[in-house]
């Protein structure tokens, strides 16, 4: 027959643990409030530099409306007038910082208060057509996505980590155009250096070319995409988030039209994306540690272990397929971040660099031509290596 168990007594009385309750509670109430406070802080430091974007969006509201173009060629002028003036505004003092996401946001009351007048109408429209969706439930308006009419295409460059994708959208007026993002994998994160539409795949194909340089983008054609996770890894996100600074008047000037054609790119049907190789970053420091101590000459650096962890950690992995890619673009800007994050204990690690960069470059097959060039590289100065939004010809 079975016997039921004696239950465990608390080892606290009950005032004790009703007290710990209400300690607890207390601390959920804050922090939900604090919370609140943080949300309630973004936002009104946020409707405050869309008041302060409020003048520039008056003025470039009544450039536009003035301008008789009408749908991409209008759309082209928007892109081509806010360029220069998000270029402008970037320069100013942190805390009279207006972002691109304001100033958009500024121009989207600034039409509506013009009224249901056609020039108004159609900059508005205008505005819809480019900005991405976090921002376009603010403009009231329907705006369709743009229609890509054939085959997204590809390429890198012999690096691996420079890439350039090109999507065929169609206009409104008839002619297909031919939208080009260079994005540049070798820093923290993917980012469009450049991004624009060409009349012809051949055409965006040279303008990317020479922004890579002849070495780097020698022989490169266009191929299809063959791997859907890394596309959307590579693309620009669609995020309310600021700049990283430093941006150039030209990515500005498809700062949104840009990220709203990557969406439209993303939610394409996906291909069967091959299966992963193993990269470095699967399998961890302790293999890197290993391969030194069997291949490297000289002395062991002290606490080998401890430096190969934070070299892994100093390393690019936001596109994880990437991770093995060493060009010389992405050694001096991981040089430049190792001295400006390490400081006094830079010189152990960027001592082991050279190491790193062989060990990559023979899992990846790295002709040796290349991967000289890229050893060249260890301890760049800091100079335009430390800036990544730099366009850099290899």
């Amino acid at each position: 027959m079975p016997v039921s168990r004696k239950r465990k007594k608390s080892s606290k009385s009950t005032v004790a643990v009703r007290a710990e309750r209400r300690r607890a509670h207390t601390r959920q109430v804050r922090m939900a409030r604090s919370l609140r406070d943080v949300a309630a802080g973004y936002e009104s430091g946020r409707a405050m530099r869309i008041e302060s974007a409020r003048p520039h969006a008056v003025a470039l509201a009544a450039e536009l409306m003035a301008s008789s173009r009408t749908g991409t060629a209008l759309e082209d002028d928007l892109c081509a007038r806010l360029g220069p003036l998000l270029a402008d505004l970037d320069q100013r003092p942190l805390e009279e910082y207006v972002g691109p996401d304001h100033l958009a946001a500024a121009l989207v009351g600034v039409l509506h208060d013009a009224g249901d007048d056609e020039p108004a109408r159609r900059v508005l429209a205008a505005l819809a057509a480019i900005l991405p969706s976090p921002l376009l439930p603010r403009t009231g308006v329907e705006s369709p996505d743009p229609v890509v009419t054939g085959e997204v295409c590809w390429t890198r460059d012999r690096y691996g980590s420079r890439f350039a994708v090109v999507a065929p959208f169609a206009t409104p007026e008839g002619p297909v155009r031919w939208y080009l993002w260079d994005i540049d994998a070798c820093t923290f994160i993917p980012l469009p250096v450049h991004a624009g539409f060409y009349a012809s795949p051949e055409e965006a194909l040279a303008a990317w070319q020479v922004g890579v340089g002849a070495f780097a983008a020698g022989g490169t054609s266009w191929r299809r995409i063959d791997d859907s996770g890394l596309l959307a890894d590579l693309l620009p996100a669609s995020t309310e988030a600021d700049t990283l600074g430093g941006e150039s008047v030209e990515q500005f000037t498809e700062y949104h039209r840009c990220r709203r054609l990557a969406e439209v790119v993303r939610d394409l049907p996906p291909v069967l994306s091959p299966s992963a190789p193993e990269t470095a970053l699967d399998v961890g420091p302790e293999r890197f540690v290993s391969w030194w101590r069997r291949r490297a000459r000289g002395p062991e650096p002290a606490d080998l272990e401890v430096l190969a962890e934070d070299m892994f950690d100093s390393w690019p992995a936001a596109a994880a397929a990437l991770f093995d890619t060493c060009s010389p673009h992405r050694v001096a800007s991981v040089s430049h971040q190792i001295r400006d994050e390490y400081r006094d204990g830079a010189d152990a690690l960027l001592a082991l660099l050279p190491a790193w960069v062989t060990w990559l470059s023979e899992r990846t097959g790295l002709p040796a031509e290349l991967r000289e060039r890229a050893l060249a590289r260890i301890g760049a100065g800091t100079g335009p290596d430390g800036d990544p939004m730099r366009r850099v010809a290899e």
